[in-house]
């Protein structure tokens, strides 16, 4: 594509060494990516300056440079813009021909549930016979096409790139997830979603945004963004999401368990057997993406996972399916076989006694996964956690009460503890002082800690705990992500009897957890 023409998609402010007679066949924001005919765009990150890259890209051929601050000493032509980010999203959009538009496509943003909620609306998608696509926090899926996932939402150029490659394909329908730093980092500027859905929030990544106020407002933007030809699909049992549907030019599809106003609620809700069977009420009509109007109607619904959290997951991939005109049997069918995603309340095995791996990142999914673990049978809970590193001794201690008042609820009195020394990379690490701040609650609260520096003796002594009748739960965030193929290899070197052949399959599937370790403290 010629320079000049790729140019109309961003507001330069100034230019230095001004050429724009050539032609541009590849973008990048990683200058080793850079060469001949290359246009290097120098976005900030949060430890990395792409500023500070820009002569090593002129090195290797960049054709031009886009730039927040003109770089001394550089003869190649340079574009300032107020914003590099948003530039580069602008002009990944234009070199791959505006690829989003060509596909329906949705995405969801909420502190919890983003992952499961995407692979059940792909799970209804795929129900109706459409060739999907699922970007996310374990991969990028589609096709003949799966790579495994370095951010939740990816950067925008590489994110283009992919929804080009969808179109190629004749992808039609996307799930995707949409993480507060993508939206204050600009990811998906310049993406054309059909339906924005904002679940829940509670404090997880405050920390990278300052507050919360900022928090929730970088979440929420992708809700008052939204254009009136698309659909935002909000959770009114939380007070500050249902406060966006004036707020937003969309039609909106409001949905809520505790809360019967909107267009989409539940009645006799069944969790006897863990896995929910509901009454789901369409209470007022809706139109779809293509205008047609959906009458108020109700239809009885049996989930295969795990929780009553799963009934918001499921109302949201509801919602997702009937405006993308999708019958409500084929929405039941997609949902009621759904199995589940890896790592969320994911029940690993389950005979003589059960594992479930989960992710406990947060008061909210602490919450929801212990008042599940609440309904299930077992004779005794053994927990085994790895403690989250990168998030501060802060969080750390909130996640750690707030587990404490569970286990008091349901008399647990022991937590084993690891900081997964050799399974997290350097950004995940666990600090002496986010491992002390999890012991000292546990302990304060008469809660027996044993601690380990690394996963595989934590799994070891877990599984050394259990007994027949048993609930073994294996948490944590990035810490845990080696713990089922850790754990379900030691049932098959240790234990005789098991399925042999189902562990293997579920092992031969797994994605998070599977790519050697001496690559991960590289």
């Amino acid at each position: 594509m010629n320079l000049s023409k790729l140019l109309e998609a961003i507001d330069i402010r100034s230019e230095k060494g001004y050429d724009t007679d050539c032609n541009i066949k590849k973008l990048a924001y990683h200058s080793s990516h850079v060469e001949p005919g290359t246009l290097f765009v120098c976005i900030r990150g949060f430890q990395i300056d792409g500023h500070d890259y820009a002569g090593h890209a002129e090195k290797n051929g960049a054709a031009a440079i886009v730039v927040e601050k003109f770089i001394p000493n550089i003869t190649t032509p340079q574009f300032l813009v107020a914003d590099s980010r948003k530039a580069l999203a602008e002009l990944s959009d234009l070199f791959y021909r505006k690829s989003s538009r060509s596909m329906r496509l949705f995405g969801v943003t909420g502190t919890n549930g983003k992952t499961t909620i995407t692979y059940m609306t792909d799970a209804v998608f795929r129900a109706h016979e459409l060739k999907t696509g699922l970007i996310g926090t374990i991969m990028v899926k589609y096709d003949d096409v799966m790579v495994p996932s370095v951010l939740t939402t990816p950067e925008s150029l590489d994110l283009q790139k992919h929804l080009a490659d969808m179109r190629d394909k004749n992808i039609s329908h996307v799930s995707m997830e949409v993480s507060s730093s993508a939206l204050e980092l600009q990811r998906v500027a310049n993406v054309a979603f059909d339906v924005a859905a904002f679940t829940n929030i509670s404090r997880d990544h405050i920390d990278l945004h300052g507050s919360y106020e900022a928090y929730f407002n970088a979440k929420a933007s992708f809700i008052r963004q939204a254009p009136k030809e698309s659909v935002a699909v909000l959770n009114i049992d939380e007070p500050t999401i249902e406060k966006l549907a004036s707020e937003t030019e969309a039609q909106v599809i409001t949905f809520g368990i505790e809360n019967s106003t909107g267009y989409l609620s539940v009645s006799d809700i069944d969790l006897s057997s863990g896995t929910p069977e509901c009454t789901v009420h369409l209470n007022k009509p809706i139109k779809t993406l293509e205008g047609t109007e959906i009458s108020p109607t109700s239809f009885r619904l049996h989930l295969a996972v795990l929780g009553r959290f799963s009934i918001y997951n499921a109302l949201t991939a509801i919602a997702t399916g009937l405006v993308n005109d999708i019958p409500i049997t084929t929405i039941k069918q997609g949902l009621e076989g759904f199995k589940g995603v890896e790592r969320r309340f994911q029940l690993i095995y389950n005979d003589d006694f059960m594992i479930i791996d989960d992710l406990m990142l947060n008061e909210n999914n602490i919450d929801s996964s212990m008042a599940t673990i609440e309904a299930l049978g077992y004779n005794s809970i053994n927990f085994v956690h790895a403690v989250r590193g990168n998030r501060g001794a802060s969080i750390n201690r909130e996640n750690a009460e707030n587990m404490a008042d569970w286990f008091s609820r349901l008399n647990i009195e022991q937590i084993i503890l690891t900081a997964s020394r050799s399974h997290v990379d350097k950004l995940n690490r666990v600090t002496e002082e986010e491992t002390n701040a999890y012991i000292d609650v546990m302990k304060s609260r008469g809660i027996t800690v044993d601690f380990y520096q690394e996963l595989p003796d934590a799994i070891a002594a877990g599984l050394g705990k259990i007994k027949t009748g048993d609930l073994l739960m294996i948490t944590g965030a990035h810490g845990m992500d080696y713990g089922t193929k850790l754990v379900l290899n030691a049932l098959l070197e240790r234990k005789t009897g098991v399925d042999k052949d189902g562990i293997k399959d579920l092992l031969s599937r797994k994605v998070i957890g599977i790519k050697a370790v001496d690559t991960i403290l590289q």
